[in-house]
């Protein structure tokens, strides 16, 4: 790997110059390539401006969408604490009505308890005063009593027997209303729990009410929560994806601003040469008109010659040749998925197939841009190249580990990476993509590979 070496690329331009004009090219068309190309970097400087402009204005978009998720977040938060407060005393409520179902149900099981006994002492109670009034029938009733009294030997015997009497009396008066009493007790216990029933099957239709409520709302609470993370995850998503183009875009820019101070440089050394070659050419006509003034019989010449040098970064196995023409083969392999449509997606580039480890190279000469493992290209390299006055862009991914750092100028051929299965790829393969133009998002500037390289 060797870095842009402009004083290089400036020696030889300045040689082409100073060679025969025959089957060369002067040094002002160099200067009007120059310019030319100068003119293709400005548009193209302008073009990634304006990409960098709209994801820019992208991501300030999707930042305050951020921010009104997380006021809608915050909002729905209030939501779900005043649901989690509804939901607290509904289950508060659940609890006391459970508690008061169950209450109902020891009150009324109490009372049919105290039925049984009131029914048994009132019956026990019909029994015997049944006998009374028999008794009463058969020995006259009243007159019987008044026998007793009658019967007395004295006054105090006469009190005794009066007293005895009353008192038998009074006790049959006594069972009489106690009797009374308990049938109205055992009247109004029935009815009491006839009441505690009807109570307790509103009770339980209102129970089934608060649980149903209660369903509700919690499931409106999970509904709300798992909405919010959905948007929240989503725009987090995209303000990543938008980052990441804008990364990508602003080294792509910085490339692209530094081709155009190269080209500026070899615009001023070429001037700068072509200022030489009139001095040059002035002090050598003067020698002449010297010389044949003093009819010198030979004439010195001076040439100059040019070396070029060029070595390939390819790695020996099964690195690819390099080749000529403007692009070459960036691996070996099989071509397993082609540039076009892919199902319901559109593949912007070429997948090629190898063993993990395969040399990856330059597809042609350029600077890298990018070099970094992205989430979904893995390990890959963005290379602007500038040919013929156009620049494209190349981009090499899913590699296992990266050979070039950003900034880096390579030759074709320089290998750049291994190939790998990293990012959202299956098995060891090369996603290769050649943009006519520079690099985005929409991939709108992809053009197919095989245009312009020979698999």
């Amino acid at each position: 790997m060797r870095k842009f070496n402009l004083s290089v690329l400036s020696t030889l331009l300045i040689a082409g110059a100073l060679l025969s004009s025959s089957g060369h090219v002067s040094a002002n068309s160099d200067l009007d390539d120059v310019n030319g190309k100068l003119n293709d970097l400005e548009k193209q400087q302008g073009d990634v401006n304006n990409k960098q402009d709209d994801v820019s204005s992208k991501k300030k978009k999707t930042e305050q969408e951020i921010k009104e998720n997380e006021k809608q977040q915050s909002n729905t938060e209030s939501k779900i604490t005043n649901l989690e407060n509804k939901l607290k005393k509904n289950e508060q409520k659940l609890a006391s009505k459970k508690e008061e179902i169950k209450q109902t149900e020891e009150d009324i099981k109490q009372l049919k308890k105290e039925i049984a006994q009131l029914k048994k002492r009132i019956e026990e109670r019909e029994k015997l005063l049944e006998k009374r009034l028999r008794a009463m029938q058969q020995s006259g009733g009243d007159v019987k009593y008044l026998e007793v009294i009658m019967g007395s030997q004295s006054f105090g015997d006469f009190l005794d027997r009066a007293s005895a009497v009353t008192t038998i009396m009074d006790q049959d008066k006594n069972i009489l209303d106690t009797h009374m009493k308990e049938k109205k007790l055992l009247q109004e216990k029935k009815v009491k729990v006839e009441k505690k029933k009807k109570q307790l099957e509103e009770a339980k239709k209102e129970l089934e009410s608060i649980k149903a409520e209660l369903d509700k709302q919690k499931a409106e609470k999970q509904k709300l929560l798992d909405q919010l993370k959905d948007q929240h995850d989503e725009l987090h998503s995209h303000k990543m994806e938008l980052k990441e183009q804008q990364e990508v875009l602003d080294k792509q820019a910085a490339s692209i601003k530094e081709a155009m101070e190269k080209a500026q440089e070899r615009q001023s050394e070429i001037e700068a040469e072509i200022k030489r070659e009139k001095e040059r050419k002035r002090k050598e006509a003067a020698r002449r008109e010297a010389a044949k003034a003093s009819s010198s019989s030979s004439s010195s010449s001076s040439s100059s010659s040019s070396s070029s040098s060029s070595s390939s970064g390819s790695s020996g196995g099964s690195a690819p040749a390099v080749t000529s023409g403007n692009f070459m083969r960036p691996t070996t392999g099989i071509i397993t998925s082609g540039f076009g449509p892919r199902g319901s997606e559109f593949h912007p580039g070429v997948d090629v197939a190898n063993s993990s480890g395969t040399p990856i190279v330059a597809a042609a000469s350029g600077q890298v841009f990018r070099s970094y493992k992205s989430s979904s290209y893995g390990n890959v390299v963005f290379i602007t190249h500038s040919i013929d006055g156009q620049i494209y862009t190349t981009v090499y991914a899913h590699m296992s580990g990266r050979a070039v750092s950003e900034g880096q100028y390579v030759e074709k051929g320089t290998r750049v990476g291994s190939m790998g299965t990293t990012g959202q790829s299956t098995g060891p393969h090369l996603h290769f993509e050649l943009h006519r133009g520079t690099w985005n998002y929409g991939k709108t500037n992809a053009i197919n590979p095989k245009s312009m390289i020979n698999f």
